[in-house]
């Protein structure tokens, strides 16, 4: 069982140590314990949005992917999935498909978005649906998809993104991946295919929502 946890208003910068301890496992024979550095596998940012996936202590089988939303300069744990672990299996994500993939399955999570992430043993890729524009930062190109849509692309602490308006709100992808597989994933993964089937059945994966 995972328990998600305030705390303090964390560092801009290096956020991640109050991620951590904002997780506190419980453990089947009563004990505690709480996520620390060597357990993380993935960890990247989103605009806004702080994905990081840890390995759980004492449990092989499961690892928690957290999304973590800055508001007003906090960042504040706002879900945790527990997924089955993809250690042992293909390193890489499945191409364009991503059906090799674990994935949480979309999730409706507050002041962040509609979210949906797969993983492999290596890889991470995450789709998020969000009200808020993106902020521009430098080293933004223009990439053009098979549907004809032009999406904003950025490169940057190993992690490719690229994001492009849907209506009134913004779809984002975002991985560790190259840039060629990041771009066949968005021109396979529409929004609508990503998130067709929010308002019916969730995915496999265990949700803990924050408020």
């Amino acid at each position: 069982m995972a328990v998600i946890q305030d705390v303090a208003p964390q560092s801009e910068t290096n956020p991640l140590p109050g991620i951590l301890h904002s997780v506190q496992w419980q453990f089947s024979d009563g004990s505690k314990g709480y996520p620390v550095s060597r357990d993380v596998v993935n960890q990247f940012r989103i605009q806004n949005v702080e994905i990081v996936r840890v390995r759980i202590p004492r449990v092989s089988k499961t690892q928690g992917v957290l999304v973590v939303g800055n508001k007003n300069g906090v960042w504040k744990t706002d879900a945790l999935f527990l997924l089955p672990s993809s250690e042992g299996q293909s390193k890489d994500l499945d191409g364009a498909s991503l059906s090799k993939a674990q994935t949480t399955g979309p999730v409706s999570v507050p002041d962040v978005g509609d979210v949906d992430i797969y993983t492999s043993a290596d890889k991470m890729v995450c789709f998020i649906m969000s009200n808020r524009e993106p902020s521009l930062r430098e080293g933004v190109s223009s990439v053009r998809l098979a549907s004809g849509v032009q999406a904003e692309f950025q490169s940057a602490h190993g992690v490719n993104s690229l994001w492009y308006p849907y209506g009134s709100r913004t779809f984002l992808v975002a991985g560790n991946t190259d840039r060629g597989q990041l771009v066949s994933v968005a021109n396979s993964y529409t929004p609508n295919r990503v998130f067709f089937s929010l308002e019916g059945h969730q995915g496999d994966a265990h949700v803990s929502v924050g408020t």
